[in-house]
């Protein structure tokens, strides 16, 4: 059974590093965790287009130097990589996919993210310990 489900659904880079990272704890700690990415988490993968959340943007490059100073990467994708290293279980939901219009090649499943079917998703939310949003 998944220990813990996290929501991805901005798009920020601090949204991707709180959710990755503590995802790739908690999987180094033994749980089973996975991240669904959705919304604007989905799109802004999707499109490779990455912000900071508005009252972040003037820490852009502190954040940037300091989580490389803490061995964290802070582009979503390698972060992404770091994440599925660590036994993370990744998803774009597929929903989201559909809603944001997505039909390949415009919308292929981010690279190091497997497609979630809304039916798989609402049956693991029903069964998983912990959902989170980050």
């Amino acid at each position: 059974m998944t220990d813990m489900i996290i929501l991805c659904k901005e798009g920020t880079i601090n949204s991707y590093l709180s959710a990755l990272v503590v995802a790739a704890n908690r999987s180094k700690a033994g749980d089973d965790v996975a991240v669904v990415f959705m919304q604007e988490g989905l799109s802004a993968l999707i499109d490779k287009k990455f912000r900071h959340a508005p009252g972040l943007e003037s820490y852009a490059d502190d954040i940037k130097a300091n989580a490389a100073a803490m061995g964290v990467p802070s582009d979503p994708f390698e972060l992404i990589k770091m994440a599925r290293e660590a036994g993370v279980r990744l998803y774009a939901c597929y929903a989201w996919m559909k809603l944001l219009g997505g039909k390949p090649p415009k919308f292929d499943i981010p690279e190091g993210l497997e497609k979630l079917e809304l039916t798989d998703l609402l049956q693991e939310l029903g069964k998983v310990n912990k959902v989170i949003t980050l």
